[in-house]
């Protein structure tokens, strides 16, 4: 399994400057050359230490183990918002 690219990210606007919320399409190459696009939706708090607190929620089903998906999806986004 190895994420691809993350696509159609949208930053969604929110009250507290502190947390910034996505949502997007992530495309997996799962097993072969088996290709899954995968919606999400991500939340990025940062923490009064400085430290990024990533959560994922997925918005449809996959069939496939849900932690490695999960973590290279939050590694990813960890990346994006701190590029900003």
């Amino acid at each position: 399994m190895k994420l691809l690219t993350i696509e159609k990210l949208l930053k969604k606007d929110t009250l507290i400057y502190y947390r910034n919320q996505y949502e997007g399409t992530a495309l997996f190459s799962l097993l072969g050359e088996k290709q899954v696009y995968v919606k999400f939706r991500s939340s990025v708090e940062i923490k009064p230490t400085g430290e990024r607190d990533v959560s994922v929620e997925l918005l449809e089903s996959i069939d496939y183990p849900l932690i490695p998906i999960l973590q290279s999806i939050k590694s990813a986004m960890r990346e994006i918002d701190q590029k900003g």
